[in-house]
């Protein structure tokens, strides 16, 4: 994964006016950190649809019922689910042509729950995940949506990695073009995370126009690996 390239390295004091800070030498850094995911992600709904808006609230919970029940018996904890949202709507027909008055055909009711897997195991994270998206597909959910991720602690260790390297990078930069102007390097005035967007991961989209068993061989879930890059901006003073 990559950002956007950052504005290159630019002096000040040392030849360039337009650079409010005088004699300063102002140089962007990255760091890039490598990592495969320890957390999944997965968004299960249940989407119902009938005549009416009792039936249609009805049969979804109890779909979303078996659904959890499933989900329990793959061995995750109600700790670990929880309801993402929840909605009724309503159905018309299409109008094509003038003055046409639109029709109640029905009513759609969708409940999405997140379930959270951890583990240090990639092939743990995997297997679990498989058993889940083919217990609750099994019970009745027809849209699953995955993704991999980080906790927030160890995406914090990541995240200061990363700015590390960055911040050696910079310095290392500075070095050379001060060495390179016969000028010293005698602090650092400012610097800057210019960093605005969070890692991003894999996903993937799984819909199914209704309940199936559940199927003899676990679906194949391989947590692959990912990289983020953070870019800082520092500047330095100079004599």
């Amino acid at each position: 994964m990559r950002w956007p390239r950052r504005p290159p390295t630019s002096l000040a004091g040392v030849g360039q006016a337009a650079d409010p800070i005088p004699n300063s030498i102002a140089v962007s850094g990255s760091g890039a950190v490598s990592y495969i995911p320890n957390e999944a992600l997965i968004r299960v709904s249940a989407v119902t649809q009938n005549k009416s808006a009792v039936d249609a609230t009805s049969s979804n919970a109890a779909v979303t019922s078996k659904v959890i029940k499933a989900l329990n018996g793959a061995g995750v904890s109600n700790s670990s689910i929880e309801t993402q949202g929840y909605s009724l709507n309503v159905d018309y027909s299409n109008c094509n042509y003038p003055n046409c008055v639109p029709q109640i055909l029905g009513y759609t009711v969708y409940n999405n729950l997140l379930v959270n897997l951890t583990s240090a195991s990639p092939s743990q994270l995997g297997s679990q995940v498989g058993k889940v998206i083919d217990a609750a597909v099994g019970a009745g959910a027809n849209q699953i949506n995955l993704s991999f991720s980080e906790t927030s602690s160890a995406l914090a260790t990541l995240t200061n990695g990363a700015l590390q390297h960055a911040l050696a990078s910079a310095s290392s930069k500075a070095k050379v073009i001060a060495s390179s102007l016969g000028v010293s390097i005698t602090g650092v005035i400012s610097a800057t995370d210019n960093s605005n967007s969070a890692p991003q991961y894999y996903y993937g989209n799984l819909s199914a126009g209704a309940a199936v068993s559940a199927p003899s061989i676990s679906t194949p879930i391989i947590p692959g690996s990912q990289s983020f890059t953070v870019n800082v901006q520092v500047v330095y003073s100079i004599t």
